[in-house]
């Protein structure tokens, strides 16, 4: 998991208040999905089923059984070898310890995606115009460069559309994608060097690729399109380049032309040493990142040359990490990310910003599950703006130490990592929040996050695989 490790003294344990946790469970097939080709879809899928909510129902664990899908398939033949189509539970906890905020909604239904290597791992999930679900990051590691980049479509309901790997395996990084017309364009890097890829929609078949050796240990981590091409972002000279979270390099900005030839770049020197966004509003470009030394929130606006109208941080005596942003209806900033300023661990970290930067207001939030807050981490690693003017935030949390908490009769522990969301509304109320995990007890934790056609959302969630979780509609 893209989780943030420190080494914190703690001499103090309590004990969560006795209670029992009402369980609302949520019964779906779990798909792991096999290599398929390129461009057949696969139908091994079909029986995938919407699922209820299943309210304090003692029995809800019977609800799920266990079928096998007997289809196969192999490369050649687009024949897909067998696979186990298993039970799936979601365990929604409430009562007991939690502190959770408002009717959060359910979870419909949770479905993986397989790479090739031991692992894999998603740290970024889009929506597509014809309501598909496209994931990217690795299969593999880069600390033993093993890592590819690997890129997962789905039909809405989660049923494999096509994936592909791109790289041998090496020190290798899949970190977003956008949609243009004819396209979705893939960013990355590839042998330590930042790349552009631009696949095929019905197919992920490569219609380009461009390489760009910008300095050192270098990655593109999002663009934008704008009017001559793309502009993007990311950072150089990574010191500390096998974290995928923050390299301790410099902030910097690439300028494409539509076919991905790299126009013009530059750095951000010291006032951010890693772009991890950007967006177009009106005829600028906005960005957000880390400050160096990962101390602060940055956030800068441009032109569409990338020259720099202003550039402002925002933070606590503390660490204050920025990992998210995006742009409201009205053209406000939300950025969120996780701190330590002002809390007793990593807590959730959300503002409001205007587009001269001036704060409108902010708002920390954590440890929902009611354990020992010197022992949590709430690390938030993505956000959307809502319909409603407000922002949905997404991020994984537990306990990081050699400790572990329960509840009395509750089958929630402290050191197991969940899903965590939190909704906003445009003044910053917390409108709700919720936790998600499998009933299995294993780690789940949310890594990005989109809002889809039906009003709920798509969450992709880091269980060593490309997880999908569908979320019913935020707002209702």
């Amino acid at each position: 998991m893209r989780k943030v490790f420190y080494s914190i003294l703690i001499a103090t344990l309590f004990n969560c208040s006795k209670g029992g946790d009402s369980l609302d469970t949520f019964s779906t097939p779990t798909i792991s999905i096999k290599e398929t080709s390129s461009s057949e879809e696969s139908d091994s899928n079909d029986d995938t089923t919407s699922t209820q909510e299943t309210a304090n129902n003692s029995n809800s664990e019977e609800n799920g059984t266990n079928t096998e899908d007997s289809n196969s398939e192999e490369e050649s033949s687009s024949q897909e070898s067998s696979s186990d189509e298993t039970a799936s539970l979601i365990l929604d906890t409430s009562g007991g310890c939690t502190k959770f905020i408002g009717n959060g909604p359910v979870g419909e239904w949770f479905k993986f995606v397989d790479g090739s290597q031991e692992e894999a791992h998603a740290h970024f999930i889009f929506t597509s115009s014809d309501n598909g679900i496209l994931q990217i990051g690795e299969t593999g590691f880069l600390d033993n460069n093993t890592a590819k980049i690997l890129v997962a479509k789905t039909d809405a309901s989660g049923n494999l559309v096509w994936k592909k790997e791109f790289g041998d395996p090496g020190h290798n990084l899949g970190n977003s994608i956008i949609e243009v017309s004819d396209g979705y364009i893939i960013t990355g890097s590839i042998n330590k060097n930042s790349i552009v890829i631009k696949v095929d929609k019905s197919s992920g078949n490569t219609i380009w690729s461009q390489t760009y050796d910008n300095g050192g240990t270098d990655a593109i981590e999002h663009l934008v399109e704008t009017t001559s091409g793309f502009a993007a972002v990311g950072y150089i000279n990574a010191t500390d380049e096998n974290n995928t979270f923050y390299t301790e390099g410099e902030g910097y900005i690439s300028f494409l032309d539509f076919n991905g030839n790299k126009l013009s770049g530059k750095s951000f020197d010291s006032q951010m040493s890693h772009a991890y966004r950007i967006f177009k509003v009106e005829n600028n470009l906005i960005i957000s990142g880390l400050t160096a030394g990962a101390e602060d929130y940055a956030l800068m606006k441009t032109n569409l040359n990338g020259e720099k109208d202003w550039v402002k941080t925002y933070g606590g005596d503390k660490k204050d990490h920025c990992f998210a942003m995006d742009i409201s209806k009205d053209n406000s900033i939300y950025l969120s990310g996780h701190t330590l300023s002002g809390v007793d661990n990593w807590d959730t970290y959300t503002m409001k910003i205007d587009l001269n930067g001036n704060k409108l207001w902010e708002k920390k939030r954590g440890n929902p599950r009611g354990f020992n807050p010197l022992y949590i981490h709430d690390e938030v690693w993505d956000l959307k703006a809502t319909d409603d003017g407000g922002c949905i935030i997404v991020a994984g949390t537990g306990d990081e130490y050699a400790y572990e908490e329960s509840c009395s009769q509750s089958k929630d522990l402290s050191n197991v990592w969940q899903v965590y969301l939190i909704k906003f509304s445009s003044s910053g109320e917390i409108q709700w929040d919720k936790t998600y995990a499998p009933i299995s007890g294993d780690d789940w934790a949310g890594e990005a996050i989109d809002i889809t056609s039906d009003g709920g959302a798509v969450i992709a969630v880091d269980n060593s695989q490309f997880g999908i979780l569908k979320i019913a509609p935020i707002n209702n």
